[in-house]
């Protein structure tokens, strides 16, 4: 997917470790409450942190001039994955806006239903749909030698041919960004007129107005997750269409659209700890080398959740990272 790229080792560290924060948070606070957005955070922290991961590829080749090391098999697997991050990613976010528009839409119904079970299902589907979208690139990538210089080895695209990358390409930009794109704009608008409609209508009853902020806040938080993920990815999307149909062949704006879509592996996590307290308390405990202490925090916190522990989860699985507040040590 990417040719090459502009990231440093010192990047690709930030980038690692911080979806490693983010998936160890949604483990630990996922043994606390079984919360169906967790799991969609841990695949969109998954996929972020193998595109990382197997960039390091790219930052190689980079390294040594462009020259790929990795050999046929890895070239094939590395560019197949890693465009299979961002259809995760990008249908991971569809599956995120068509819950929190349920979440707020029918939330006597969403508190009512605990199906953890069949989340995890849809997000398998997601991971297989992504998979298996990106399979023909399997067979498109492979290893050259560069004709200016026989001695440098190329990871290229080309068996597909001209007419072939054009056509993929463009059903990929339609039915896997654009279309999203268009639906969840679509869900978060209509997302916005239901908490406008849900202040004005609820009583000032204080139970209420805390769930209504946490609403409200937990929807910020994915809007902008999103509206990152947009930004980030919108102009690689579009500058490598144009150098397909041989509208553009620059490498100035291609190399910063590709920084950007790396940019975007990291930013998500910050977002996390920004918005929820639970990303940041794990994130203090951490740094302070106490991680292990959720552990603590679970089993003190259980007694005090033993009678609505239950009641708690379903009605803010949808709401909050964690369904009930957690004591601190």
């Amino acid at each position: 997917m990417v040719e090459e790229e502009g990231m440093s080792p010192m990047m690709t560290t930030i980038f690692t470790v911080w979806n490693t924060f983010a998936l160890i948070t949604c483990y630990k606070t996922y043994k606390v409450t079984t919360s169906v957005l967790l799991c969609y955070i841990a695949s969109l922290a998954s996929a972020d942190l193998m595109f990382t991961l197997l960039s390091i590829f790219d930052l190689i080749a980079f390294i040594f001039n462009g020259d790929w090391f990795g050999g046929n098999p890895v070239c094939k697997i590395q560019s197949f994955l890693i465009e299979s991050c961002y259809t995760v990613s990008i249908l991971t976010l569809v599956a995120i806006s068509y819950e929190r528009l349920k979440a707020v839409s029918l939330p006597v119904l969403a508190r009512a239903q605990n199906r953890t079970t069949e989340r995890t299902i849809i997000l398998k589907i997601i991971w297989v749909i992504g998979i298996a979208s990106c399979g023909p690139l399997l067979y498109a990538y492979y290893v050259k030698k560069d004709e200016e210089t026989s001695d440098k080895s190329m990871c290229v695209n080309e068996y597909m041919g001209d007419l072939g990358r054009q056509i993929y390409y463009a059903i990929q930009a339609g039915l896997l960004f654009v279309l999203p794109l268009g639906f969840m704009i679509w869900t978060h608008v209509r997302i916005v007129q239901l908490l406008s409609r849900h202040v004005k209508t609820r009583n000032s009853v204080r139970r209420d107005n805390r769930d209504g902020l946490k609403q409200r806040k937990v929807t910020k938080m994915l809007a902008i997750v999103t509206l990152v993920f947009f930004i980030c990815y919108g102009p690689f999307m579009v500058v490598r269409a144009l150098r397909y149909f041989y509208v553009y062949n620059g490498d100035s704006v291609w190399r910063l659209a590709q920084i950007m879509i790396f940019g975007q592996a990291a930013v998500n996590p910050i977002i996390y700890c920004f918005y929820s307290k639970q990303f940041r308390f794990s994130f203090r405990d951490w740094l302070r080398c106490r991680f292990s202490t959720a552990e603590t925090r679970k089993l003190r916190s259980s007694s005090t959740r033993s009678v609505s522990s239950s009641k708690s989860s379903q009605t803010f699985a949808l709401n909050e990272f964690c369904a009930a507040p957690v004591n601190r040590v």
